[in-house]
């Protein structure tokens, strides 16, 4: 089935769910609990725990998302998309989200990579109406939500890309994983070893040739969060961080947990090292400071290009 026609069917079932599934009123007061009290400790224990007693029978909802009032489909059994229903936003992001808002207001170029369900896309676009963002997520079905998102708030400066980004152009095993408790939707990665004939196939791009492809000579900001894959992405964009062309890098860290061991993560941290970035933990006020063993308290971290000349 062409992709139009695939979104213009989910865009029906996105309206039949805005007029026919009707939250209950402890719904909707759960939903302004989570949106409104300020005290945040417990919050998220707890609405997972009274959304599983409110809920009816179906679980699949239309949400209004925190960030330009944009519209989402979400299913309330899967872990992410239920923050995004009750929280209208990625409650345990939020902090990481606002600190990415802020930098993308002033950004013309933006790119998400291992977007999901386009949650920091969403984001960036209602901070700044008028960037570009490319979005990367190689899970088809995730994608394809993602589109669909894209044409129900007619958001026509998000272009989403079915493929992975890697260290070269061709192909990949796509592994499903959901988390060691099997919770998490948006923990699947890639893999170059194929250890079943029956792996899925997905298309991988580099960055440095993604953008000569398309004249782009500047990506002010950039999200990696690839479950352990960021050397890859980073490697494929090396010519454009040579070249000082990637100015802001939102990534998340997996850390081998040897401190002596090499890992996706020091990699990554070296390599930016290397071309003069800085870096910060994601905040409303960024410190920014060289690389250093403080970096290995942080799953998510900020660099920044410095204006030290190479």
């Amino acid at each position: 089935m062409p992709t139009s026609t695939v979104c213009g069917e989910h865009s029906k079932v996105c309206r039949y769910v805005e007029k026919r599934m009707d939250p209950s009123l402890m719904e909707k007061a759960i939903v302004l609990y989570a949106r409104h009290f300020p005290i945040r400790r417990g919050k998220l224990r707890l609405i997972n725990s009274l959304s599983a007693s409110a809920s009816n029978k179906s679980t699949l909802r239309m949400t209004t998302l925190k960030y330009g009032g944009f519209k989402m489909s979400c299913d309330l059994a899967e872990m992410i998309q239920r923050q995004f229903y009750f929280f209208g936003t990625y409650f345990i992001e939020e902090v990481n989200i606002e600190c990415w808002q802020s930098i993308a207001r002033n950004a013309r170029t933006i790119l998400d990579v291992g977007a999901n369900a386009g949650i920091y896309s969403l984001a960036a676009l209602a901070a700044q109406p008028q960037a570009t963002v490319h979005a990367f997520e190689p899970t088809p079905e995730i994608a394809r939500r993602l589109r669909d998102t894209a044409q129900l708030n007619n958001l026509t400066r998000l272009h989403v890309h079915q493929v992975a980004v890697s260290s070269e152009n061709g192909t990949a095993s796509l592994k499903r994983y959901r988390g060691d408790l099997g919770i998490n939707e948006g923990m699947n990665f890639i893999s170059q070893t194929q250890t079943d004939k029956s792996d899925e196939r997905v298309q991988t791009v580099n960055l440095d040739q993604f953008c000569r492809d398309r004249s782009i000579d500047r990506i002010d900001l950039l999200k990696i969060d690839v479950q352990g894959h960021e050397y890859a992405v980073l490697k494929g964009a090396e010519q454009l961080i040579r070249t000082g062309c990637i100015g802001t890098i939102f990534m998340e860290l997996n850390w081998a947990r040897s401190p002596l061991s090499t890992c996706s993560a020091t990699q990554s941290v070296q390599l930016l090292q290397e071309f003069h970035y800085r870096f910060s933990k994601p905040g409303r006020h960024p410190a920014w400071q060289p690389a250093g063993n403080w970096l290995r308290m942080l799953g998510d971290v900020v660099a920044r290009r410095s204006f030290q000349k190479l």
